[in-house]
């Protein structure tokens, strides 16, 4: 994959999972470098099409929702509303906590648990841990966003949640897959239907779906036109406009 936004190679050790951002078993981190490329061809995509933001993000299959933290962090400037969904009760507790951090209140909160760590341990990496908290600090002082949510739904149901939002502008998701996190749906298509729903939630002329998945998945869909697609490594990640009649 060539990238066109994150050219160079930087440290992005402030947002290593357990670092300042949460983590626990059975949820998954994303590459930091990658996660802000592709954000940032959603919203380049947009612009194109003359919305200029700040826009609304969705993640329906969000786990412990280090995906849409980490974007967050790095693009609070133009994002305005975060929207956070799992099925999975576990990964919904943490993925509350890691969006919690995209407010100054909740980075003060992890940072005083960090520091009674420190209190307590006194560990290298927890010293590092506070210096990456502060730093998070400074970088989200003049955010734009103004609502973060997180709720259950399995984007695979065939019945609508009210929870979801609608004319959201992006939905970007890392679908299940592999060893660690697989569907959990009693849908005999979970693919077809995670398509069909999401289309329902996005707005229909100002909006973009981008998808990564292992390359084994076919990422098509009848409601949705394909503007690009790139491999990375063993994923995929391709970026589909909803086909508005």
């Amino acid at each position: 994959m060539k990238y066109i936004y994150e050219t160079n190679k930087t440290s992005y050790e402030d947002f290593a999972s357990g670092r300042v951002l949460y983590n626990a078993h059975g949820t998954t981190s994303f590459p930091v470098r990658l996660a802000s490329e592709i954000i940032q061809r959603c919203f380049q995509i947009l612009e194109a099409k003359g919305s200029k933001g700040p826009y609304s993000l969705y993640d329906p299959c969000c786990g412990g929702a280090y995906l849409l933290t980490v974007i967050g962090l790095l693009h609070h400037d133009k994002i305005k509303s975060i929207f956070a969904s799992d099925i999975n009760d576990d990964a919904l507790r943490i993925a509350e906590k890691n969006l919690s951090l995209l407010s100054i209140n909740g980075l003060n909160k992890r940072k005083q648990q960090i520091k009674q760590y420190i209190q307590l341990y006194n560990k290298a990496s927890h010293i590092s841990a506070l210096e990456s908290a502060e730093r998070l600090s400074q970088l989200i002082s003049d955010s734009n966003i103004e609502q973060v949510s997180a709720f259950q739904s399995d984007v695979t149901a065939s019945t609508h949640n009210s929870s979801i939002p609608d004319k959201i502008n992006i939905v970007m998701t890392d679908l299940p897959y592999g060893d660690i996190v697989t569907w959990r749906s009693n849908s005999p298509d979970p693919l077809a239907d995670f398509f069909a729903n999401v289309f329902e939630s996005l707005d229909p002329s100002h909006s973009v779906l981008a998808v990564i998945a292992d390359k084994g998945q076919k990422l098509k869909h009848e409601k949705f036109k394909r503007l690009e697609l790139v491999k990375i490594g063993k994923r995929q990640m391709v970026i589909f406009e909803p086909i508005v009649d």
